[in-house]
């Protein structure tokens, strides 16, 4: 069987570690933030040494809430598709 649900359920997709945006629009707003990040962390280097550990520290934590926000967005989206798909069929059988 090839269908979307059994290769979700034996491992062969993996939509939270696939997705990659595409457009042009992320790819350089991506790269100009990651820029501004390593010239901050340069910065911070000659500044105060133990300034710039304490700061990647605190970015560590931000990012760990990312997969978290990632998998809360995906599983809305999902309930969302599948409650348009209840109200599609549910209008059909009042017409």
């Amino acid at each position: 069987m090839n269908s979307i649900l059994s290769a979700l359920y034996y491992g062969k997709i993996f939509p939270a570690e696939q997705y990659t945006p595409k457009t042009k629009e992320y790819y350089e707003i991506h790269q100009r933030n990651y820029q501004h990040y390593e010239d901050f962390i340069d910065q911070l280097g000659k500044l105060n040494p133990p300034l710039d550990k304490l700061f990647m520290e605190i970015m560590d934590e931000q990012l760990d809430v990312i997969p978290i926000e990632l998998s809360e967005m995906f599983i809305d989206g999902f309930r969302l598709g599948a409650r348009m798909m209840i109200d599609v069929f549910q209008s059909d059988l009042h017409i």
